[in-house]
C-alpha cells in the first residue's frame, strides 16, 4: 500500500524548478508548487489507483496533491452521488483555472442525470471557482448532448449576476490576482463554453450566443471562434457581426 510519505517523495523527486517558474506564471494559486508537469501527475495517479490509493489517501498540502486526488478520484468505480461526495470534500481546495481544468473533464462518471444536476448547482456557489467546476464539467460532459436549453438558460442567469466589467487586473499579490480575478475566469470559462458549443453546433449555438448581453463573454466566445480551425471563413465573418 503506498503512504502518504511515498507520495512526497514523488512529489519531491518530481519537482521542477523551471516548470515551478512556469506554471506560477500561468495560474495563481496559494498552494506550494513543485512544478511537475500534468502527464507525470496523469501517470502518477494512474500508479495510485491502482495500488488502492483513495483520494482521502492523499493530502491538501500543494497544487500537485489536488491534482492527484482529483485523477485518483476519476479512477474510481464508485457511483455518480459517491464521487459527487468524494469531490466536495476537497474542491474548495480549488483556486485557480488550471487544477479545475485538468480534474473536472476526468470526471466522466459524472456524465449523468446526478452529474448535471451537481454541475447547474455549483454555477450559484458562492465560491467562483467552484462555479468554474460547474460550467467545465457541463461543457465536458454534456455539451453534445440534444437538449442543451436548461444548460443555456443556467449559464445565462449566471452571467446576469456576474458585473459589467470588460478589463481585469492581473497585478498585485498572489491573494489579490486570486480574489480580482475570479469572476474573470467564470467568465472565460463561459465564454469557452459558448465558442466550443458554436464549433460543435453552429447554428444553435449562434442563436444561444446572441441571448448573452455581457459584453466581455459575448466578445471572447467571439474571439475564441476567430481562432478556432473548426469554422470556416464565412462562418466567422457572420460571428463578428454580433460582437457588441
Amino acid at each position: 500500500m503506498v503512504d502518504k510519505s511515498e507520495i512526497k517523495k514523488f512529489l519531491l523527486d518530481n519537482a521542477s524548478e523551471n516548470g515551478r517558474k512556469f506554471q506560477e506564471k500561468l495560474i495563481y494559486t496559494l498552494l506550494p508548487v513543485y512544478g511537475i508537469s500534468t502527464p507525470k501527475l496523469r501517470k502518477y495517479a494512474t500508479y495510485l489507483a491502482k495500488n488502492g490509493v483513495l483520494p482521502s489517501g492523499i493530502d491538501n498540502t500543494s497544487s500537485e496533491e489536488i491534482v492527484l486526488k482529483g485523477l485518483v478520484l476519476s479512477k474510481q468505480k464508485w457511483s455518480d452521488l459517491k464521487i459527487i461526495e468524494e469531490y466536495e470534500k476537497f474542491n474548495s481546495y480549488i483556486d485557480n483555472w488550471g487544477t479545475c481544468d485538468t480534474i473536472t473533464p476526468s470526471l466522466k462518471r459524472l456524465k449523468t442525470e446526478n452529474g448535471k444536476k451537481y454541475f447547474l448547482h455549483l454555477l450559484s456557489d458562492e465560491n467562483f471557482y467552484k462555479r468554474r467546476i460547474g460550467i467545465i464539467g457541463l461543457m465536458s460532459q454534456f455539451i453534445n448532448d440534444d437538449n442543451l436549453d436548461e444548460i443555456i438558460d443556467a449559464l445565462i442567469n449566471l452571467a446576469k449576476t456576474l458585473s459589467a466589467n470588460t478589463s481585469y487586473s492581473f497585478s498585485g499579490t498572489t491573494e489579490e490576482k486570486i480574489k480580482n480575478l475570479s469572476e474573470y475566469y467564470v467568465k472565460m470559462a463561459i465564454s469557452w463554453y459558448l465558442c466550443t458549443l458554436i464549433c460543435k453546433k453552429y447554428d444553435y449555438g449562434k442563436k444561444a450566443l446572441q441571448k448573452f448581453s455581457d459584453k466581455f463573454i459575448r466578445n471572447k466566445a467571439i474571439s475564441k471562434c476567430h481562432d478556432s480551425f473548426r469554422l470556416s471563413p464565412a462562418q466567422k465573418e457572420e460571428l463578428k457581426k454580433l460582437k457588441i
